[in-house]
């Protein structure tokens, strides 16, 4: 009978060899067995760049057409800092429109009916953007003067007869909502936050307002504020978590649009419709619905 240690040196020995067969190198082929192209790559460098090439690099943003479409607005940091430039649509050399060199300037857009732009700008990177216009012979005003405050461009009315601008410089914790007249650039006051919440929309007829309250990542609620007699709705009561953001108000002003998550795996559009109070299903799908609008003329 084999001792104990010579059947372990056996058995080691028949465990070796298929791990060897295993370890052992496959052969190159050879002749026919060899295929067309299978010769190694030879591994090219990677290609180096200086600093001073990355920092050469020029970055574009905020695009949008003039008017009559003849020309793209856009900003762009080619200068060092951001300025406004203004390229013909069909290509051609840019034009710079703004010229400052310490303030991070940003387009915001033309106005609809002539060739003034709207534009944002800090004061030597402190992140308090105000609101400029500037008309076609270059001169600049700012909309929203102080120091201590910032602005926010809220978009256009349905006439375009003038625009809506968010500012902070009643209060530093709230944005209020302000209607500026685009001829006189005169303002008026239509919401006076009191209580942090979010201005999500304002409707065409400027009646109503819808504001989003933020409660945490995951639970949100809007209501519906009229304009006139501050009458405040609280449209998406709900229980659990539950995320609840305004879209849009109808061309019509007669519903709101909202996108929320109540009771479903995806973010689906729903609309109050405020004639009735009722809450309609608009789309559901397998997957997030994120977000709704009208198109300019409403087709």
């Amino acid at each position: 009978m084999p001792t104990w240690s010579s059947l372990s040196r056996a058995l080691a020995a028949v465990a070796l060899v298929p791990t060897l067969a295993l370890a052992a190198p496959k052969p190159e082929p050879t002749g026919a067995e060899k295929k067309p192209g299978a010769a190694r790559e030879t591994a090219r460098p990677s290609k180096h760049y200086a600093i001073e090439q990355f920092m050469k690099t020029t970055l574009i943003r905020g695009a949008s057409f003039s008017p009559d479409e003849q020309r793209v607005l856009y900003s762009s940091n080619q200068t060092g800092i951001y300025n406004v430039f203004s390229a013909p649509a069909k290509g051609g050399k840019p034009t710079q429109l703004t010229r400052s060199t310490t303030d991070s300037t940003f387009a915001v857009g033309y106005f609809p009916k002539d060739e003034r732009i709207l534009f944002t700008r800090d004061q030597g990177g402190n992140e308090l953007h105000h609101l400029y216009v500037r008309t076609p012979d270059g001169q600049e005003k700012d909309l929203t003067p102080g120091d201590k405050h910032r602005a926010v461009f809220f978009g256009w009315s349905q006439d375009e007869s003038a625009f809506y601008v968010l500012t902070n410089e009643r209060d530093e914790r709230f944005m209020d909502l302000y209607r500026y007249d685009a001829k006189s650039f005169e303002r008026k006051l239509l919401y006076q936050n009191e209580s942090g919440l979010d201005v999500g929309d304002v409707s065409p007829d400027e009646k109503w307002l819808s504001l989003d309250q933020t409660n945490t990542t995951a639970d949100s609620d809007v209501f519906l504020l009229n304009v006139a007699t501050k009458e405040r709705k609280h449209l998406s009561a709900h229980k659990g978590i539950a995320s609840w953001s305004s879209a849009t108000f109808d061309p019509t002003s007669s519903a709101l649009y909202l996108i929320t998550d109540e009771g479903t795996e995806f973010s689906r559009a729903v609309r109050y419709v405020l004639a009735t109070g009722k809450m309609e299903e608009v789309e559901k799908t397998d997957w997030d619905v994120m977000y709704t609008y009208f198109s300019k003329n409403w087709a």
